[in-house]
């Protein structure tokens, strides 16, 4: 029987491992965060009070067997007029809610237009507002802004929390981690993407009920905004202080160097550092008795580093058939 697997984390992080989960199997559940308040969401969702669909697009074409043509299409972004910066995809998904009266219901019908394996599940239903405190005591509201103020402000992230406090996570959602055989979070943006599925009420506890193995997946790099100079232990601190439970059970790291030509890049453009373990991180999750699982995990695509969904999957289920 084909192992059950829930993704839970932002739609650009956990795109490209789904990518690669689904050569492995056909029951996945990618269980998206549902924060986004940039760009063409942004927009979508302030003038027809829908959630943001950008982030359940990328799953959707992620688990998609449609011909790359429409792929193409989904993804493809209005470059001037009154559609500019918006993309199909999204204003397809927001005709469905429309025509369905439900965002759900909405992704259901595009999945079984464009054959999607498995199923993109939003971690709520509820309107929700990401909320940061900085260690300056500055607060924002808003997904799209905390980077911007935290590096403005030159600071770091203290808490993250939401409004309203505690939104209601979606059945579905729940139901996907509970019935799961593994359950992978992130890999992605630590603050807006990752820890905000932690805020919703219900998760921790069907993370902690869940008799899955839960696998964190580590960021290669820094992230400009949210984790300048962050360790690997930092991260992890970071999602257990902003969780009511320890349910991590294994760290996958990647610690392939790329060439110093590719790094200079992110130091000088994204002000962005690579993330390896160390001893000390390796010392720190002994201690936790969570598994540290270090290797190749990436790929170099122009110039970009980007986790590799592949060698991901490979790992994952080389090492769940053991």
């Amino acid at each position: 029987m084909e192992k059950k697997i829930a993704v839970l984390g932002g739609g650009t992080g956990i795109s490209t491992i789904l990518r690669g989960l689904k050569h492995h199997t056909k029951n996945i559940s990618a269980i998206v965060s549902m924060s986004d308040d940039g760009g063409g969401s942004g927009i979508l969702r302030e003038e027809l009070n829908i959630l943001p669909p950008g982030d359940v697009r990328r799953c959707l074409i992620a688990l998609s067997n449609t011909d790359e043509t429409l792929k193409d299409l989904l993804n493809y972004r209005f470059n001037s007029g009154t559609l500019k910066n918006q993309n199909v995809g999204n204003i397809l998904i927001a005709a469905l809610t429309d025509i369905f009266g439900s965002f759900d219901r909405a992704l259901i019908e595009m999945s079984s237009v464009f054959n999607v394996t498995g199923k993109i599940i939003p971690v709520t239903l509820d309107e929700t507002h990401l909320v940061a405190e900085f260690l300056s005591k500055d607060k924002v509201v808003g997904e799209s802004y905390i980077p911007k103020m935290c590096y403005r402000l030159n600071t770091k992230i203290e808490k993250m929390s939401m409004i309203p406090h505690y939104p209601r996570a979606n059945k579905e959602a729940l139901r996907a981690i509970l019935d799961a055989d593994i359950v992978i979070i992130g890999p992605g943006s630590l603050y807006t993407s990752i820890i905000p599925n932690f805020l919703i009420a219900g998760i921790d506890e069907a993370l902690r009920d869940t008799k899955a193995h839960v696998i964190y997946i580590a960021n290669a790099m820094t992230q400009r905004g949210e984790t300048k100079n962050y360790s690997l232990k930092d991260h992890f601190d970071a999602i257990l202080k902003h969780s009511n439970y320890e349910f991590i059970d294994e760290v996958i790291a990647n610690d392939f160097r790329a060439t110093n030509d590719v790094y200079q890049y992110y130091y000088t453009k994204e002000e962005s550092t690579p993330i390896f373990a160390t001893d000390d991180d390796r010392t720190y999750f002994k201690e936790k008795n969570v598994e540290l699982t270090e290797g190749d995990f990436i790929e170099i695509k122009d110039g970009f580093i980007r986790h590799d969904g592949n060698k991901i999957g490979a790992s994952i289920f080389k090492a769940s058939l053991l």
